[in-house]
């Protein structure tokens, strides 16, 4: 299959994540569907069987935490702690997580200008700042024009941004939000000038190990990548390939400040300015389907559904397929809806569905 092919295909599913092609264009899981086991928890078990009712999924994983504690952790229609799935814009809070762990070290500086990681890019992004690529805030084209699926896999990060770079910015950096672009790949080239290593490499040691992610892959949004294979220039707004344990894990880290069965993977300062919002004000250009209400802004790398002023007190990254991490700073609860489908067509049913879980264990 060629690549414009792919590339056709890969515009074709996003497209109906959107809600511009009928659904049977996202890939599906289809298989028989297993007895579901219950969760020890009559109201529980009501909810997500009402869940399933109401989507017509028929495979999916329900995680609820508190602390390192699993309160929920159900699995639906053959799913089971092994099923590994692409968790598309879920994967843009792995990143900031990435991103902060070298804030931390000191080898990156979120108020430098890109130019003092990534060579070779025009004045004009040169000068965005790190913190406006990675909150979507520093004028690129959104999602819309699929800058970085047009390329090939095998090139490094560095070269994606360079190759990025020659489309002209869309708006003044600062001034207007717009989900999407390919903010992270610069975001990528500077981890890997810093480090030396490849991407993989960076989460592995820096996230993966110290989390107990042993289950997660990094390459495209439409197509699994394998362990001795994995590309150079992966996909990073969208290229994550996880399962639920892997990141129930992840959100236990970001839920208690950084930390992970006392051991701390980063700092409580790094999490805290992951969860500043900074959208306030700025014109609202492409959003999200799925990232509904007046009063959703963004973070960095990952979506505030409530706040207190600029202080997030729910943090999602729900993904085009349908899966929907969350962390609940007031009830501290955090946990993770699992599944393959069109976040668009669910989202509603899946927020139904979280909200009564966190009054259940609330």
């Amino acid at each position: 299959m060629t690549r414009k092919i792919i590339f056709s295909i890969a515009v074709a599913a996003l497209l109906a994540g959107c809600g511009v092609a009928a659904r049977d264009s996202v890939p599906s899981l289809a298989s028989p569907s297993r007895p579901t086991p219950a969760t020890g928890d009559a109201r529980a078990d009501a909810a997500i069987a009402a869940f399933a009712r109401s989507s017509g999924v028929e495979q999916f994983t329900v995680v609820v935490m508190r602390g390192d504690d699993k309160l929920l952790n159900h699995h639906h229609g053959g799913f089971d702690d092994r099923t590994q799935l692409p968790i598309a814009s879920a994967s843009k809070w792995l990143v900031g997580a990435t991103i902060m762990s070298l804030v931390d070290d000191g080898l990156l500086d979120l108020e430098a200008p890109i130019s003092r990681y990534v060579p070779e890019l025009p004045p004009e992004y040169g000068a965005l700042r790190l913190s406006q690529l990675l909150s979507y805030t520093a004028g690129l084209p959104s999602l819309t024009k699929f800058v970085e699926f047009k390329q090939p896999p095998s090139i490094s990060l560095t070269r994606s941004a360079q190759l990025a770079a020659e489309v002209p910015l869309a708006s003044s950096p600062g001034t207007q939000f717009d989900y999407g672009g390919a903010n992270l790949q610069f975001l990528g080239a500077a981890a890997e000038q810093v480090t030396g290593k490849r991407w993989q490499q960076i989460f592995d040691e820096r996230i993966a190990a110290p989390t107990g992610m042993a289950n997660t892959l990094w390459g495209g949004a439409f197509q699994a990548p394998a362990r001795d294979n994995v590309p150079a220039n992966p996909m990073l707004q969208g290229g994550a390939w996880t399962t639920a344990s892997d990141y129930a894990a992840f959100l236990t880290m970001i839920a208690q400040n950084g930390q992970v069965q006392g051991r701390q993977i980063l700092s409580a300062e790094a999490v805290a300015r992951m969860g500043r919002v900074m959208t306030l004000g700025l014109r609202k250009g492409f959003t999200a389907p799925g990232a509904q209400g007046k009063d959703v802004e963004y973070l960095l790398a990952h979506w505030c559904e409530r706040r207190v002023e600029d202080r997030c007190t729910f943090e999602t990254s729900p993904g085009l397929y349908g899966t929907y991490p969350w962390v609940d700073r007031d009830s501290g609860l955090h946990g993770v809806i699992f599944l393959k489908d069109r976040l668009r067509r669910i989202s509603e049913e899946e927020r139904t569905l979280r909200n009564a879980l966190l009054e259940i264990y609330g």
